[in-house]
């Protein structure tokens, strides 16, 4: 047996901490532990012990002729082309209500016609059929300017599912300032079960952000908390995403003990806001770098962990996300069809149009180079994502962000996962 070689070593609290990113199991080491990977260190043969099991069990120890690296590059590979359910991100309509500073769709308008309706319904059809899983993620613009299209879709997804006896699951992505409680109800009648709802700090900074379009002027932090409240009281699955900046960092503190209080911290996390689009640019100054906002992140871990609420930690994972993967589509309400939500509603960016194709299998069988840029892109293909032991769970970052500098860009774990291997140590104690 031989040493895992993504073991990271962290030494806290007169411990020697072990965190294996294959498998993310993390341990304190005894003296008995420490003599065994010392020995297999030295290219010495160790005893069988129940304990040298144990550890080989959780990815500390591999097997002499494991090659871990193309291990990895085998499930990576395997995720990105295997079928496991078909994952549609749709807009009903590229309208919004709101007009963000930071928003990386610009102004656009449109609503999903009839006519591609029943396109995607048969593309929906094609893989049930098939025996795979339906995944549904209604986004925009703002998707409830477009709430009848949902109903509509939503229901009959759910007949041809249930006909050919596959799952169907459904989200939503929405600034939740038209979440009312017939609105819920029926969201929740069509299955849509979980809700994303975004948050700019606190109320005065939140409502210079997030401002209405029609230039009203009315605010619109209370009202999205108070339809946040009433959706968690109907039992959606509810994550408020909290965009950090400059302005609202300083502001976690107190909007968790908010969102506390609002009973809504159940799932707060934090975003990202990078201006990486055309539309976007102009609020690139008061963006956090990667490193900025891995320190930010890790002190608010540390806030969750001192309220008992769930801290974030690495998840292992195949492929990074629908981007990469063959069978996942983002669909705008022209009927362009993309990889990336980042790229919706920018044309140039497509992967082709369902107004003149008669099945998805089209943009498959004659890829464009918008599709094959995102489904050749791997973080295999560059030494520092080979060499990284933070690979197994990174798997070199955002692609759309890669594929635009061209490389893999860290993630905030390269610069804090210390802290975080730290945090979990104290939540073991």
């Amino acid at each position: 047996m031989k040493e895992s070689k993504y073991n990271i070593y962290v030494e806290y609290k007169d411990q020697y901490l072990v965190f294996n990113s294959r498998t993310i199991a993390t341990a304190a080491l005894d003296k008995e532990a420490i003599d065994i990977l010392e020995a297999v260190r030295r290219g010495e043969s160790i005893e069988q012990s129940d304990l040298a099991k144990q550890m080989k069990r959780v990815g500390f120890l591999v097997d002499d002729e494991a090659d871990e690296l193309q291990q990895l590059e085998m499930k990576y590979n395997w995720g990105k082309y295997q079928p496991s359910g078909l994952g549609l991100v749709i807009a009903p309509t590229m309208a919004c209500n709101f007009v963000c500073p930071y928003c990386f769709e610009g102004m656009q308008t449109g609503i999903l016609s009839e006519e591609l309706q029943e396109k995607i319904l048969s593309m929906v059809s094609v893989f049930a059929k098939d025996g795979q899983n339906v995944d549904i993620t209604w986004f925009g613009g703002e998707p409830l300017l477009g709430k009848d299209i949902i109903y509509r879709m939503s229901e009959r997804m759910m007949e041809i599912c249930q006909k050919e006896q596959v799952c169907y699951e459904a989200g939503i992505v929405t600034n939740g300032y038209l979440l009312d409680e017939e609105t819920i109800l029926k969201l929740k009648k069509y299955k849509v079960t979980s809700m994303q709802i975004t948050l700019d700090g606190l109320h005065d900074t939140h409502n210079k952000k997030r401002r209405l379009k029609n230039g009203s002027g009315e605010p619109t932090f209370t009202k999205i908390i108070e339809n946040a409240v009433r959706a968690k009281e109907h039992e959606f699955e509810m994550a408020i995403r909290v965009n950090v900046d400059k302005e609202t960092e300083k502001e976690l503190e107190p909007l968790l003990d908010f969102a506390i209080e609002k009973g809504l911290s159940e799932n707060l996390y934090l975003g990202h806001v990078i201006a990486n689009t055309d539309s976007s640019k102009s609020f690139c100054d008061n963006c956090l770098s990667t490193e900025e906002f891995a320190r930010t992140a890790v002190n608010f871990e540390k806030l969750l962990f001192k309220a008992n609420l769930p801290t974030d930690y690495p998840v292992p994972t195949r492929t990074k996300c629908g981007a990469d993967y063959l069978y996942s589509y983002v669909i705008d309400a022209d009927g362009d069809v993309y990889k990336c939500w980042n790229d919706i509603g920018i044309k140039e960016n497509s992967i082709g149009s369902l107004k003149n194709a008669e099945s998805i299998d089209v943009f498959m069988e004659n890829p464009n180079f918008n599709y094959t840029k995102y489904m050749t892109w791997s973080p295999f293909n560059y030494n520092k994502c080979r060499q990284c032991k933070l690979l197994p769970f990174c798997m070199g970052g955002c692609p759309y962000n890669g594929i635009g500098i061209g490389e893999p860009i860290c993630e905030n774990w390269k610069y804090e996962l210390e802290e975080y291997i730290k945090l979990k140590c104290d939540a073991v104690d």
